[in-house]
């Protein structure tokens, strides 16, 4: 059982939070130079610790996502622009998309989870919690949701060797059951808690990457300068 974050870790992860949050709002345009100096960002933010098998995964399971944008932009793509444009638009936006996953990664591998959970509910319940404690509930069931999406691989193969009939029925009874527990953990199902991965990240009262923060912030200033500087031009 973990112990409850001290007010010092949560503001470090409350930082923490707000970085990759502003990194990734620069990065919905998915303008070239913005997603480039992003690329710096999260491979300065990779050498304080990540963990690439988790990345791979996250990112492997957003592959219907990609082929989507690809099929999208390539169809209908923006401006004047021809197919060509288009798929070029959807690549940025596609590794955007990745670049967010590393900054995830790093957040949740680096941060640990009551960390995360506090610095969140305090943002969102407002300053002295003004808005009550629902910020925080928000909090925990969206990070149990999280938690539940990366590590249910295993749960769903399980059901799925134990249904019978055609292979699209199957895919149905095993999205649908997969729905209702991601349904369960939002409303703070504790059956669900129970079954969630173990808690990621920094144990409490470890080293918090102070160099590693004020690298993201740099690199939130720089994104935001390269991303006001494309759009005013």
């Amino acid at each position: 059982m973990s112990s409850a974050p001290t007010a010092g870790e949560a503001a470090s992860a409350g930082a923490a939070l707000l970085g990759v949050l502003g990194v990734s709002a620069a990065l919905v345009p998915a303008g070239p130079l913005a997603v480039a100096v992003a690329g710096v960002v999260a491979g300065g933010l990779a050498l304080t610790g990540l963990d690439w098998g988790r990345v791979g995964r996250l990112v492997l399971r957003l592959k219907w996502f990609y082929l989507s944008l690809l099929v999208f932009y390539g169809l209908w793509p923006t401006g004047s622009g021809d197919w060509v444009t288009g798929l070029q638009e959807a690549g940025w936006r596609i590794v955007a998309l990745m670049l967010v996953v590393v900054l995830v990664v790093w957040l949740t591998g680096r941060f640990p989870r009551p960390a995360l959970v506090r610095a969140l509910g305090g943002i969102l319940s407002g300053p002295r919690q003004v808005l009550g404690r629902w910020g925080e509930r928000f909090a925990r069931r969206l990070f149990l949701a999280l938690a539940i999406f990366e590590g249910e691989r295993s749960a769903l193969e399980q059901r799925r060797a134990g249904l019978r009939g055609v292979r699209r029925a199957r895919l149905a009874q095993v999205r649908e059951w997969l729905v209702l527990r991601l349904d369960q953990a939002l409303a703070g199902s504790g059956d669900v808690a129970a079954d969630i991965p173990a808690e990621s990240g920094i144990p409490l009262g470890g080293r918090i990457p102070k160099g590693a923060l004020v690298w993201l912030w740099a690199g939130v200033v720089a994104v935001w300068c390269v991303a006001l500087g494309t759009g005013i031009e």
